[in-house]
């Protein structure tokens, strides 16, 4: 299994009205889910679980994990019918963790205000002829940080962000007059290192004006065939297994033999 640990979600429920206007319910859980081991991987409730990201938050990560697991010694064991040993109560954990991608503020924004799609729809009105396995260049890259400009495109960056808050906190104590001065300059370093936000994400804006081309020319099937299929981190880290022999076989027999041992 190539991926994330998933959230441990393995719950049936299902809904009862309670009154005739529909505004109340009961929502019960009726079943849970198990896996050919006999594992339950619903998380219980009382495990640790970070706090939700705020999603009107423009400097929050996109990728950033919900929940946390860590197994205990106290969790129940199970083993698979090769004998590897795996645990309940906290989802399914991948053999092979792919990393979870990040979103920086600028993609973020450019993603909610659509400009990736509105570019698409302008470029191919301009050229019709545009096939699904068009190839973004430094010149549509061009074309585009010059569309977002003439839209007036503007974000907050992370730092900007931080020097407002850090603004409040020296309004509230009073010392406004004392570090107008520091903030004026800091202020104006933000905004230096945000001019370069463009081309540190100039990887995600290439992918991202590519998938709007192919979604609009072949659609959702055209956009797995020319991006998802050929970019996805855990699509490449799956064929590149498949295709290395030892290392599936590897991986496939990691852990047999647990059982038998920890029977013994």
């Amino acid at each position: 299994i190539i991926g994330y640990t998933t959230y441990g979600k393995g719950l049936v429920q299902q809904i009862f009205p309670l009154s005739a206007d529909g505004e109340l319910a009961l929502k019960l859980t009726t079943a849970k889910y198990y896996v050919p081991s006999g594992r339950c991987i619903q998380k219980p409730e009382k495990q640790d679980k970070r706090k939700l990201p705020d999603p009107h938050d423009e400097t929050a990560d996109e990728g950033t994990e919900v929940d946390t697991l860590t197994v205990a010694e106290e969790k129940e064991i199970f083993y698979t019918n090769g004998g590897r040993v795996v645990y309940g109560g906290g989802g399914i954990v991948p053999d092979i963790e792919i990393e979870r991608e990040s979103w920086q503020p600028i993609e973020i924004n450019l993603y909610r205000e659509s400009m990736f799609f509105d570019f698409a729809v302008k470029y191919l009105a301009e050229h019709p002829d545009t096939r699904p396995d068009f190839e973004v260049s430094d010149e549509v890259v061009a074309q585009f940080r010059q569309f977002v400009k003439d839209k007036k495109f503007d974000y907050k960056s992370s730092l900007q962000v931080a020097l407002e808050d850090l603004g409040k906190t020296i309004s509230s104590e009073g010392e406004d007059s004392l570090f107008s001065g520091v903030l004026d300059s800091l202020n104006a370093l933000a905004n230096v290192e945000k001019a370069q936000d463009f081309d540190r994400s100039v990887e995600y804006i290439r992918k991202s004006i590519k998938r709007e081309m192919v979604a609009a020319v072949a659609g959702q099937r055209g956009v797995y065939d020319e991006v998802v299929l050929k970019t996805d981190p855990a699509v490449t880290k799956a064929i590149q297994i498949l295709t290395t022999p030892q290392e599936y076989s590897k991986l496939i027999s990691k852990g047999q033999g647990q059982k038998k041992a920890a029977l013994e």
